[in-house]
Protein backbone atom coordinates (compact mmCIF):
# COMPACT_ATOMS: atom_id res chain seq x y z
CA UNK A 1 0.00 0.00 0.00
CA UNK A 2 1.38 3.45 -0.59
CA UNK A 3 0.04 6.90 0.77
CA UNK A 4 0.05 10.21 -1.51
CA UNK A 5 -0.56 13.67 -0.04
CA UNK A 6 -1.73 15.54 -2.82
CA UNK A 7 -2.26 18.51 -0.53
CA UNK A 8 1.32 18.51 -0.72
CA UNK A 9 1.74 18.37 -4.46
CA UNK A 10 3.14 14.84 -4.57
CA UNK A 11 5.85 16.02 -1.82
CA UNK A 12 5.89 12.49 -0.30
CA UNK A 13 5.89 9.27 -0.91
CA UNK A 14 5.86 6.26 2.02
CA UNK A 15 6.24 3.19 0.60
CA UNK A 16 4.63 0.69 2.42
CA UNK A 17 6.16 -2.66 1.67
CA UNK A 18 3.85 -3.25 -1.71
CA UNK A 19 5.81 -6.53 -3.44
CA UNK A 20 5.67 -7.05 -7.30
CA UNK A 21 3.30 -10.43 -7.46
CA UNK A 22 0.42 -7.92 -5.26
CA UNK A 23 0.55 -6.62 -8.86
CA UNK A 24 -0.04 -9.76 -10.68
CA UNK A 25 -3.71 -9.79 -10.89
CA UNK A 26 -3.18 -8.09 -14.03
CA UNK A 27 -0.83 -7.32 -16.98
CA UNK A 28 -1.16 -5.15 -19.81
CA UNK A 29 -0.07 -6.92 -22.90
CA UNK A 30 0.76 -6.99 -27.14
CA UNK A 31 -1.77 -9.13 -28.24
CA UNK A 32 0.67 -12.22 -29.81
CA UNK A 33 -2.45 -12.18 -32.92
CA UNK A 34 -3.02 -8.44 -33.71
CA UNK A 35 -0.86 -6.50 -31.14
CA UNK A 36 -3.05 -4.59 -30.11
CA UNK A 37 -3.82 -4.43 -25.93
CA UNK A 38 -4.88 -7.42 -24.21
CA UNK A 39 -4.66 -8.66 -21.57
CA UNK A 40 -3.55 -11.37 -18.52
CA UNK A 41 -5.89 -11.94 -15.53
CA UNK A 42 -7.02 -14.83 -13.11
CA UNK A 43 -9.53 -17.15 -14.72
CA UNK A 44 -12.54 -16.93 -13.04
CA UNK A 45 -13.55 -15.32 -9.58
CA UNK A 46 -11.13 -16.02 -7.53
CA UNK A 47 -9.87 -14.30 -4.09
CA UNK A 48 -6.45 -13.03 -3.44
CA UNK A 49 -4.57 -15.51 -1.39
CA UNK A 50 -0.58 -14.56 -1.41
CA UNK A 51 0.41 -18.36 -0.12
CA UNK A 52 -1.13 -19.80 -3.86
CA UNK A 53 -2.04 -16.94 -5.75
CA UNK A 54 0.28 -16.81 -8.11
CA UNK A 55 -0.41 -20.31 -9.62
CA UNK A 56 -3.88 -19.47 -10.01
CA UNK A 57 -5.54 -20.21 -13.51
CA UNK A 58 -4.87 -17.70 -15.77
CA UNK A 59 -6.62 -15.90 -19.20
CA UNK A 60 -4.85 -14.03 -22.04
CA UNK A 61 -8.02 -12.09 -23.60
CA UNK A 62 -8.03 -9.62 -26.53
CA UNK A 63 -11.47 -7.52 -26.76
CA UNK A 64 -9.68 -5.91 -30.28
CA UNK A 65 -9.51 -10.01 -32.28
CA UNK A 66 -11.14 -12.05 -29.21
CA UNK A 67 -8.24 -14.07 -28.80
CA UNK A 68 -8.28 -16.63 -25.84
CA UNK A 69 -5.80 -18.67 -24.07
CA UNK A 70 -5.60 -20.40 -20.93
CA UNK A 71 -3.04 -20.76 -18.56
CA UNK A 72 -2.83 -23.75 -16.11
CA UNK A 73 1.22 -24.39 -15.64
CA UNK A 74 3.04 -24.81 -12.31
CA UNK A 75 5.90 -22.38 -13.66
CA UNK A 76 6.00 -18.56 -13.57
CA UNK A 77 8.44 -16.55 -14.73
CA UNK A 78 8.32 -13.65 -12.42
CA UNK A 79 9.97 -10.15 -13.15
CA UNK A 80 11.03 -8.18 -16.45
CA UNK A 81 8.95 -6.81 -19.16
CA UNK A 82 6.78 -9.46 -20.14
CA UNK A 83 3.81 -10.79 -18.28
CA UNK A 84 4.72 -13.44 -16.48
CA UNK A 85 2.34 -16.33 -18.14
CA UNK A 86 2.69 -16.26 -21.27
CA UNK A 87 5.68 -14.44 -21.88
CA UNK A 88 4.52 -11.64 -23.97
CA UNK A 89 5.51 -8.06 -24.24
CA UNK A 90 4.11 -5.82 -22.25
CA UNK A 91 2.17 -2.87 -23.42
CA UNK A 92 3.27 -0.68 -21.22
CA UNK A 93 7.04 0.25 -22.54
CA UNK A 94 8.41 2.98 -23.52
CA UNK A 95 12.24 4.25 -23.86
CA UNK A 96 13.54 6.56 -21.31
CA UNK A 97 17.06 7.79 -19.79
CA UNK A 98 19.00 5.45 -22.51
CA UNK A 99 17.10 2.05 -21.39
CA UNK A 100 12.85 0.63 -20.71
CA UNK A 101 10.74 2.00 -18.95
CA UNK A 102 7.30 -0.90 -18.14
CA UNK A 103 4.75 -1.47 -16.16
CA UNK A 104 2.15 -4.22 -15.93
CA UNK A 105 -0.68 -2.51 -15.52
CA UNK A 106 -2.33 1.31 -14.70
CA UNK A 107 -1.77 0.40 -10.60
CA UNK A 108 1.91 -0.50 -11.24
CA UNK A 109 2.45 2.64 -13.35
CA UNK A 110 0.64 5.27 -11.22
CA UNK A 111 2.66 3.94 -8.32
CA UNK A 112 5.80 4.32 -10.03
CA UNK A 113 4.79 7.86 -11.01
CA UNK A 114 3.83 8.65 -7.44
CA UNK A 115 7.45 7.40 -6.62
CA UNK A 116 9.22 9.38 -9.01
CA UNK A 117 7.52 12.62 -8.49
CA UNK A 118 7.72 12.90 -4.48
CA UNK A 119 10.42 15.28 -3.58
CA UNK A 120 10.46 13.02 -0.04
CA UNK A 121 10.33 9.55 -0.14
CA UNK A 122 10.09 7.17 3.14
CA UNK A 123 9.96 3.89 3.81
CA UNK A 124 8.26 1.82 7.08
CA UNK A 125 9.94 -1.12 8.16
CA UNK A 126 8.21 -3.70 5.29
CA UNK A 127 8.85 -0.63 2.67
CA UNK A 128 12.51 -1.94 2.71
CA UNK A 129 11.65 -5.52 1.20
CA UNK A 130 9.27 -3.84 -1.50
CA UNK A 131 9.87 -3.99 -5.23
CA UNK A 132 10.05 0.05 -4.87
CA UNK A 133 13.45 -0.39 -2.78
CA UNK A 134 14.97 -2.78 -5.64
CA UNK A 135 14.33 -0.24 -8.43
CA UNK A 136 17.15 0.34 -10.83
CA UNK A 137 18.92 3.75 -9.71
CA UNK A 138 18.35 5.60 -13.49
CA UNK A 139 14.51 5.14 -11.94
CA UNK A 140 15.28 6.57 -8.07
CA UNK A 141 17.35 9.75 -9.84
CA UNK A 142 16.15 13.12 -8.92
CA UNK A 143 18.08 14.31 -12.53
CA UNK A 144 15.54 11.92 -14.32
CA UNK A 145 12.31 12.83 -12.96
CA UNK A 146 11.70 14.93 -15.54
CA UNK A 147 12.15 12.49 -17.94
CA UNK A 148 10.73 9.77 -16.19
CA UNK A 149 7.02 11.33 -15.53
CA UNK A 150 7.09 12.81 -18.87
CA UNK A 151 7.47 9.11 -20.44
CA UNK A 152 4.72 7.81 -17.85
CA UNK A 153 2.45 10.53 -19.51
CA UNK A 154 3.29 9.15 -22.78
CA UNK A 155 1.94 5.71 -21.43
CA UNK A 156 -1.00 6.74 -19.86
CA UNK A 157 -2.25 8.65 -23.05
CA UNK A 158 -1.24 5.26 -24.76
CA UNK A 159 -3.90 3.89 -22.38
CA UNK A 160 -6.43 6.55 -22.75
CA UNK A 161 -5.88 5.26 -27.22
CA UNK A 162 -4.23 9.04 -27.79
CA UNK A 163 -1.06 7.47 -29.24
Amino acid sequence: MFVMNFEENKERFVDRGKHLNELADEFLIICPRCSKQAKVLLNGNIEFNPANHLFKPRKLACKNCAFTEIWQKRTVYTGGNVDWYFRQPLWLEIPCCGTMLWAYNLTHLEMLEDYVSAKLRERTKKGRSSFLSKLPQWLKSAKNRDEILRAIGKLKEKLNGKS
